[in-house]
Order: structure tokens, then sequence, then C-alpha cells
């Protein structure tokens, strides 16, 4: 046995700065660190029980090797190196934090969102402000890469609202934004206390806050859930929107956990469409194919045909 605790990084693709500074500071902190790259994980080394999966190669498909990880009960960690390696100052502090609360919880890092009061948001119908579905896309890893191509496929003036659930730590909110806004059709921005809804634009679900509707089409804020394992969480979003609106539907997208589960089956159970992105066009497939093991997708596709199947449901 090591004097020290070891943690496993694997590199998807090629090293990246972002992870020698981990390593380095793993280090200093008091860990020992092992690297890997994505085919060196072939025999199980017994005094690693934590794996932080360092993703920069997003057309990789890894789902054998969390599965490999997974069959001997390691924790798995995952960090989108493309991100990271653009963080400085406070926020590359930030990130560091985040990831060693996820190897080592005895530290609680993330604030509680404010009370919004004042407003009554139970049933809101947002046709009034010529919303006519409202579609909660749900993505961990790999999951940016297909909701951009999945919101480049539409035109911009459909009568939708998106609500974007993406796993990530607060230190990538902002880079998350400017990132999905690439799709060139529909507007991606972070959803704030006191902003309009609006059809034709997806609203990025913040990390350190839970959000609700109000009856005049205005966002609010509300605690979060202190037991979520996951941010944002996803069920927790699915949970909070069936409870806030008339009616709700979910993409799923690439991403590993089992986060997104039981608010697919919520939205399901509720009347809602619920649809999922195609094993062979994910990075990782665990949530999209559980959803579909529980013959709950109604439709499943890559991010293009997903789209094309949601713009079909708008004339039916």
């Amino acid at each position: 046995m090591h004097d020290r605790p070891v943690v496993g990084l694997v590199h998807i693709g090629e090293h990246q700065p972002s992870a020698q500074f981990l390593i380095k500071q793993l280090e200093v902190t008091g860990y020992q660190v092992k690297q890997f790259d994505v085919d060196d994980l072939v025999d199980f080394d017994d005094d690693i029980t934590t794996y932080i999966l360092n993703l920069f190669d997003n057309e990789l498909n890894i789902d054998d090797l969390i599965n490999h990880l997974s069959d001997q009960d390691a924790r798995l960690i995952f960090n989108d190196a493309r991100i990271s390696n653009e963080l400085v100052g406070w926020n590359k502090n930030r990130w560091l934090r985040h990831l060693l609360h996820k190897i080592d919880q005895a530290n609680d890092i993330l604030p509680k969102a404010a009370v919004s009061e004042g407003h009554q948001s139970t049933g809101v119908d947002l046709a009034q402000f010529g919303i006519e579905s409202v579609w909660i896309l749900a993505a961990s890893i790999g999951g940016p890469e297909s909701l951009i191509k999945f919101l480049g496929e539409f035109n911009g003036d459909e009568p939708v609202l998106f609500l974007i659930v993406q796993h990530m730590d607060s230190e990538f909110v902002a880079m998350m934004e400017k990132q999905l806004d690439k799709n060139g059709q529909i507007p991606v921005k972070l959803a704030q206390a006191g902003d309009q809804v609006a059809a034709g634009e997806a609203l990025l679900i913040p990390v350190d806050e839970d959000i609700i509707i109000h009856q005049d089409g205005t966002l609010g804020v509300k605690d979060i859930n202190e037991h979520r394992l996951t941010t944002p969480c996803i069920d927790d979003v699915c949970y909070d929107m069936l409870e806030n609106l008339k009616q709700v539907n979910m993409a799923v997208f690439s991403g590993m956990a089992k986060d997104g589960i039981k608010g697919a089956t919520n939205v399901f159970e509720n009347g809602g469409r619920v649809i999922t992105q195609s094993a062979d066009s994910c990075v990782v497939s665990a949530i999209a194919q559980e959803i579909r093991n529980l013959k709950m997708s109604m439709f499943d596709g890559e991010p293009v045909a997903m789209a094309q199947y949601i713009k079909e449901t708008l004339t039916s």
C-alpha cells in the first residue's frame, strides 16, 4: 500500500496543460498521481479508487473504459480539458477546489441560492409568450458538441423554449454559455433572476441556483437541493419544471451518471415526450441507454435527427 492516497489520471486524447497543473496541485495536496492513456487501463490497480478522466478528444467513445472502471467500483470524475485549459486566476483555483471536493467530499463549497419571494409560479402557461413547448436538454460528458449540432438545426423562430441542463462545475459556466452559443441559430444565455423567457432561445441552467418561471414569464431562483450529487441536477430541474409548468419534454444527450433517469421517468409519466441520442453518436451513452432500457425513449437518433423530430412535432 502507498503512504499517500493514489489518484489515477486518464488522458482522453493528447496530454493537456491543465492536466499537468492538476497533477502538480494534487501532489502538493498529498496525493500520488498515476497517469494513463486511454488504452492503457487493462489491469486494474488496487491502489487506485478514484480516476479523473481528462477528456480532450471528444470523438472517442469511452463507454468501454467507463464500464471497465465501473466494474471495479472506481469513483469516476470527468474533466473537460478544452475548457479547463482556458481557466486563469480565481476560476482556475475554483476548478481545482471542485475537483478536490469530488475526490474528498469533506468540504462543502457550493453556496445556497437566494429564495425567490413574491411570485406564484405553479402551473404557468407559456403560450401567452409565444412558447408552445418546453424541452429540457439533459447532457453530461460529451454533451456540448452534441448540443451545438442539435441547436444548429433550428431556424431560431420556432415556438420552443429550451432549458439546457449540462453537468459542469461553476467555473465552467461562462465558457459553456459562450461555447453553446456558437450553434448560430438558437441564442444560449445563462438563466438569471429577472430575465424574461422567450420562444426560440435556450437557457443554460446555472450550477449554484435552481430556476423557476413566474406567471409573468420572468425567471426566479430558489434554494438548491443540498443532497444533489451532480451540478446542476437533471432530476431536480425536471421535478421543478413539472411543478412549475403545464407540460415539459426531455431530450437526453451524451452523458455518464444516473442523474436524469428519475427526471425522464417523471416527464414520461406526466405525458411529456422523451427522446434520446443514439449510442453510436455519444461519447458516453449511459443515461440514454438506461432510458432506452426502460422503454421510455419515443425517438432515438443522432443530434441532427433529434432536432428534426422536434421540428416535426411542432407541425403535427
